[in-house]
């Protein structure tokens, strides 16, 4: 038994040195065995089917890399909707926070998993999205992971995580392989791809200080986002016409199990969750630009060719309105109050822009409509502007005869001024953590009310409202939690 001991010792010192010669010559240049390292930045069968099986295929048919965009989410961005937007700008414009793969494999991007699995610091997102900015589509994976390559593949995680695969049962493995590509983190999605959402929504989810907003900032994004087979839950839309989109993975509920159930907030306040949104009540500011480094818009033009901010400098308080949900092919105009529909708190966004008035809807009522219309591209507003003096005036784009064939191009164009109502889920408050206390009843109802319009949402007054007035700075919410310890009373000594 002593002599089988000793040779099966010596066969694993023999196993572990190979190994190590392996992981030395593989961070060394050795194709073959670099692949092993996950810093070629390409999915490989050989180094990686073997533990994920299919998925390579499931990743290629998920929402990330089929991205399916709002139809009018370009509007303010490029001042056009999406479906105007031509593939090859689409290509260095939206591909720069693409995975890869989809629509981005027609010019040479194959997806990229390192882009949302990375997890020591040695991926450069922005040298990728620089290289597909300016078109160098084939290089553009290898510029994330270009400079810190050698580095990485000396990395003692990089090294264990390669030994431990020739090595150990898949349990092991996976204890180191997770701390070099694991699950994404909310600072990769944050700080990578879903920036843009501080402009519309004012998310502090990529400031350093982004505990200080959001009582949620410690959950991941995949614990409320639920995500199966690559399918990262999002919002369900909404659609106007009879496009039907496969149903995607939705995002839980503040009362789902494991978060906020059996939650009590007393009985009179839990009657208003039929109608009213928990984060109604729990977002009751948002950060303006000061705080988060980023312009949080407020309104937005393109009357003149060139696009026009103007944002919100210091802190905010979103607007309270009614929401059914949010339309894809639809501007996210203000919704009358439906038998499903709850209040919910919004960035109200004006934009401005030239519509060629060819749609019976915009014509009608251009500020009011919820229809996309026929935006009329900026290039074409700007030469518009015979006087050159930077204001197009209506005159100006109504004559306006881009291609000189004596007809103008535009003569039923209007101005529109339509504010969309962009959705606000993000920095919840508790009454220790966020910009403000949550709502109490005092700041909906009553003479003391400044956070909601009424008539705005089709009341002709508070419905609360009594004769004589009800002082509702007197009413206390008090919350109960199911399991919560009980609150501890200290008392003196008895002797």
């Amino acid at each position: 038994m002593a002599k089988l001991n000793v040779i099966l010792v010596g066969i694993l010192v023999v196993m572990f040195a190979a190994a190590g010669v392996y992981a030395f010559v593989g961070y060394s240049g050795n194709e073959a065995l670099s692949t092993h390292y996950m810093t070629e930045q390409k999915w490989s069968d050989n180094s990686c089917s073997g533990c994920h099986v299919g998925v390579y295929e499931e990743v290629s048919e998920s929402y990330h890399v089929e991205q399916d965009l709002k139809k009018w989410s370009s509007i303010m961005e490029y001042g056009v909707d999406i479906d105007s937007i031509d593939v090859d700008t689409m290509a260095v414009t939206y591909g720069q926070v693409h995975p890869g793969g989809g629509y981005m494999a027609d010019y040479g991007v194959d997806i990229d998993c390192m882009i949302c699995h990375e997890q020591v610091g040695g991926y450069d997102f922005e040298a990728r999205a620089e290289s597909i900015a300016s078109g160098d589509f084939t290089n553009a994976n290898e510029a994330a992971i270009e400079e810190s390559r050698a580095e990485l593949q000396k990395e003692p995680l990089y090294v264990a995580s390669y030994v431990l695969d020739v090595l150990a049962p898949l349990p092991l493995v996976t204890e180191i392989h997770d701390e070099v590509n694991g699950a994404p983190g909310k600072a990769l999605c944050g700080s990578n791809c879903h920036t843009g959402d501080v402009a519309t929504t004012a998310v502090a989810w990529t400031l350093e200080d982004s505990a200080s907003y959001d009582v949620h900032d410690s959950v991941g994004c995949q614990e409320c986002h639920e995500t199966e087979e690559h399918q990262i839950g999002g919002r369900a839309y909404l659609f106007e016409s009879e496009s039907i989109h496969e149903a995607q993975s939705g995002v839980l509920d503040c009362d789902s199990s494991g978060c906020h159930e059996d939650i009590s907030h007393g009985a009179l306040v839990d009657g208003h969750l039929e109608a009213v949104s928990c984060e109604t009540c729990h977002i009751p500011a948002l950060p303006g630009s000061d705080a988060t480094g980023t312009p949080v818009l407020k309104s937005f033009s393109w009357a003149n060719g060139v696009r026009e901010d103007v944002v919100y400098d210091s802190e905010f308080t979103p607007t309270v309105s009614w929401s059914s949900g949010v339309y894809y092919d639809a501007l996210p105009t203000v919704q009358e109050q439906t038998e499903s529909s709850l209040l919910k708190p919004f960035n109200v966004i004006t934009g401005i822009w030239w519509d060629a008035g060819i749609d019976a809807e915009v014509l009608a009522d251009p500020d009011n409509s919820s229809s996309i219309g026929n935006p009329i591209a900026p290039a074409k507003v700007l030469n518009a502007d015979a006087d050159a003096d930077g204001v197009v005036t209506e005159d100006e784009i109504t004559s306006y005869d881009g291609n000189a064939d004596g007809t103008p191009d535009y003569p039923n164009a209007v101005l529109r001024h339509v504010e969309m109502y962009y959705q606000v889920s993000h920095n919840i408050a508790s009454s220790s953590v966020g910009l403000d206390d949550p709502l109490v009843c005092a700041d909906c109802h009553g003479t003391t009310a400044t956070a909601i319009n009424w008539t705005a949402l089709g009341y002709e007054k508070d419905p609360a409202a009594t004769d004589p007035a009800t002082d509702f700075s007197t009413k206390t919410i008090e919350v109960t939690i199911p399991g919560a310890k009980p609150t501890e009373v200290e008392r003196e000594p008895a002797f």
